[in-house]
Order: structure tokens, then C-alpha cells, then sequence
């Protein structure tokens, strides 16, 4: 789809201006991002249509056009029985010899939700994993660079795009290359922000440099002179989503913090983002962009092969073996429950020798909250109990007859 159309309505030649990428729109965004309030952020679910309705209404702020015949931001694909939802917003450029010619910024938006082990979750089944690094960190790297570019426009117009269906395999961003309404052979490059909220050591991972033959004549120089401690690699592949665009014959670059122990786990929260970190990341990413603006065209090289860092394999086994560890100390409460309309969750199976036997419940209790939480259902009650270890202490509220009560369990 020709979007040339759309940009009609040039902003203004941009002048030499300081950054102001902020650590506080940073925490702003990840803090509703990776807010329990969107349970994790699962594509196709509850959460993850939460995330792209966020997305869609900071593009629309920022006043980014939307690339739809129907004026969507959102760009709807099916996800198995599911509806999810990748979102684009452009911006026009300056040069109106280079309408035609587009970059593109992205990163995913979903995660593994409540636990969901077709989105990779690694934690226990109903945890909430937040996902604050992965990849909130992206999503927000995307939202920040696009206020930025908007106040400070580039010759070339950009589209700025996050992807659901990450953590299923990929499936957002493949679904958007083949929609047909990108306008694959006529962008010159693609951007991908994925976990880059946990800079380490100043130490930032950037793959792609082969994908394009002028790439390493136009950024080395940069990267020769950065503070940073940067790990380069030529490969066009990797786990995340600028995959889909080099195999759709578009340079690609990935840049990334790498994997720490929260990966994939319900701790993945925005306390331990590296907020200024992430705008050490950010600013390089535009550093990138400003750099690739100065050219016309780039000559696409078919270079695969999975660009990750060195040690990547190496971390990834040593969290395996804490996630197996962890497993070893999933505490039990021993109950079963039924759901009655009138009265709720009620007691239906005491396990003997269990917590919840020690802990005084009875056949026939009502539970109306376990560790702080309300429990009116059953997906609540799972919930509740999720992250329980081995010697933790519970209270569970619980009513017996006319009498309301408060027991104190330990896992087991």
C-alpha cells in the first residue's frame, strides 16, 4: 500500500536539539505497562487488548497518522480462537523527495500473561507475570523515541509499530509483514527495541549490522566513539521480531540488554528496570536513526543466522536450573473447594497431614479471601495461591456457619 498520501502535511526541517528521551515517561509507561492491572499483558487476551489500546491512544497524543483505510491505529490478526492486536502509527518526514521511503520502529507489547506456557511463561500457572523488561522496557522505548522524533522530525518519515503475539512464536509481527499493508519494499530499515531495560555494565547488544552493505560504513564511527560497552553481530536473526522483516528483504537491527534472571518469571517487575539505563539504549537507537536518515537507500544483504549475544545460551541454562529449583519449592495448601451461588467458594476436601488441615479449615468453610486477596471464583482462589513456596505464611479468611474467622496456613 502506497501511504504517500498521508503525508501531505510535512513537518517542519528539523533543527540541532539537545535529548530529552526522559527517565520519566519511561516510568510512566512501564508502570501501567507491567501494572497487575493488565494481568501480564497475554495476546489475545484481556491484558494484551489493554496494552494496544494504550499504545493506540499515546500515537494518537502524539499525532502520528494512522496507516488504515478505516483510520485504525490498531491492525487486528487472528491468534488460534483469539482477536489480537498489533498497532502502527506514522510520522511524516521533512524531505518531500523521501515520502516513499520509510523507517520503521517496533518492539512487542505482550507477555506471558497469567502464567501462560503458550506465551513461555516460566512461573507458576496463574503468577501474573508483569513483563516490565520484556518487554514493556521495548514498548515504552517505542512510545518515547516516537514523542521524540515528533518534536524533532527526520527527513525520512517513520513508522512506529508495537506487535502482540511476540511471545507466541512471533505471530504479530509475521501476521503485519504479510498483511499488505506495510509498505514492505519500500522501507529502508527496521528498528527493533526488545528487553533493553536492564543495561548492565553499559552493556548493550546490537545485531543486523550485515543486513544492509552500507551499515557498518555508516554506524562504526558512532559505535567506535560510544561509552557504551557494545557487543555487534551481522546476523539478521534472532528471537524477536525484526526476524520477520529481514526475511521480507528489509535491513534489520535488534537491539537488546540480554536475559537475567527475572526472564520469562512473575519477578519481571518495573522496580528493577534500569531506568537510566534504558535511556542510554534509547538514545543510541536514535543516534541510529538519525545516522541512517542522512541516506537515500540501503542495499539489503540476505545475511542470516541467529544474532544473539555470545553468552546468551550460557544464561539461559543457568536459568533454567533457577526456574527447576524454584519448582522444588512450590508450596501446597491442600484443599478442594466447589463453587456454591449463594455462598461462593466452599470447602469440599480437606487433605490430611496438609497446611490447610494445621491451619484449622473444616468441610464446609466458606473462603473469601486467601493472603490479602478476595476470592470469589475459582480462577481467583488459583490466583491467590500461585506464588506460594514452601513455608509461606497465608491467611485465609474464612466463615464457618454464622461465624467469620481468620486462619493462618504454612505451605507445605
Amino acid at each position: 500500500m502506497i501511504l504517500s498520501t498521508l503525508l501531505l502535511l510535512s513537518a517542519p526541517v528539523q533543527e540541532p536539539v539537545p535529548s530529552d528521551i526522559r527517565v520519566a515517561d519511561i516510568k510512566t509507561h512501564i508502570a501501567f505497562l507491567a501494572s497487575e492491572e493488565l494481568e501480564g499483558r497475554e495476546a489475545g487476551k484481556r491484558g494484551g487488548h489493554l496494552a494496544a489500546s494504550y499504545v493506540e491512544n499515546q500515537f494518537r497524543r502524539y499525532g502520528l497518522k494512522p496507516i488504515t483505510e478505516d483510520g485504525s491505529y490498531r491492525i487486528p490478526f487472528k491468534l488460534g480462537a483469539d482477536t489480537a492486536y498489533n498497532v502502527v502509527g506514522l510520522l511524516p518526514g521533512t524531505d518531500p523527495n523521501m515520502q516513499d521511503v520509510y523507517f520503521a520502529i517496533g518492539g512487542h507489547h505482550d507477555h506471558a500473561g497469567l502464567g501462560s506456557k503458550l506465551s513461555g511463561a516460566m512461573g507458576f500457572p496463574y503468577e501474573i507475570h508483569n513483563g516490565a523488561d520484556d518487554n514493556a522496557s521495548g514498548t515504552s522505548g517505542v512510545l518515547e523515541l516516537a514523542e521524540y522524533f515528533t518534536a524533532h522530525p527526520l527527513k525520512h518519515p517513520i513508522l512506529f509499530m508495537t506487535f502482540s503475539g511476540e511471545e507466541r512464536g512471533l505471530k504479530g509481527s509475521e501476521a503485519l509483514v504479510n498483511s499488505g499493508v506495510l509498505p514492505n519494499d519500500q522501507i529502508m530499515a527496521m528498528i527493533n527495541l526488545d528487553m533493553i531495560g536492564r543495561l548492565d555494565d553499559d552493556a548493550l547488544f546490537i545485531g543486523g549490522l550485515g543486513t544492509a552493505e552500507e551499515l557498518h560504513d555508516i554506524l562504526d564511527p558512532m559505535f567506535e566513539n560510544s561509552k557504551l560497552n557494545l557487543e555487534l553481530d551481522d546476523r539478521g536473526e534472532a528471537p524477536s521480531d525484526n526476524t520477520n522483516f529481514f526475511h521480507a528483504g528489509i535491513p534489520a537491527l535488534f537491539l537488546f540488554t540480554n536475559i537475567h534472571e527475572d526472564y520469562h518469571m512473575p519477578s519481571d517487575d518495573a522496580d528493577r528496570i534500569n531506568y537510566e539505563g534504558e535511556v542510554k539504549v534509547l538514545n543510541m537507537a536514535r543516534d541510529i536513526v538519525v545516522l541512517l536518515d542522512q541516506q537515500s537507500s540501503l542495499t539489503f544483504v540476505n545475511l542470516g543466522g541467529m544474532g544473539i549475544p555470545a553468552d546468551f545460551m550460557s544464561r539461559m541454562s543457568d536459568h533454567y536450573r533457577r526456574i527447576s529449583a524454584r519448582k522444588e519449592l512450590k508450596g501446597k495448601l491442600g484443599l478442594r473447594v466447589s463453587v456454591d451461588e449463594a455462598l461462593g467458594l466452599v470447602v469440599n476436601t480437606v487433605t490430611g497431614g496438609s497446611a490447610a488441615e494445621a491451619a484449622g479449615l473444616e468441610v464446609g468453610d466458606q473462603v473469601t479471601s486467601i493472603g490479602g486477596s478476595e476470592t470469589p471464583d475459582m480462577n481467583m482462589l488459583r490466583r491467590s495461591l500461585a506464588a506460594g513456596l514452601k513455608g509461606d505464611e497465608i491467611e485465609i479468611h474464612v466463615t464457618r456457619g454464622a461465624t467469620k474467622m481468620v486462619l493462618t496456613a504454612v505451605l507445605k
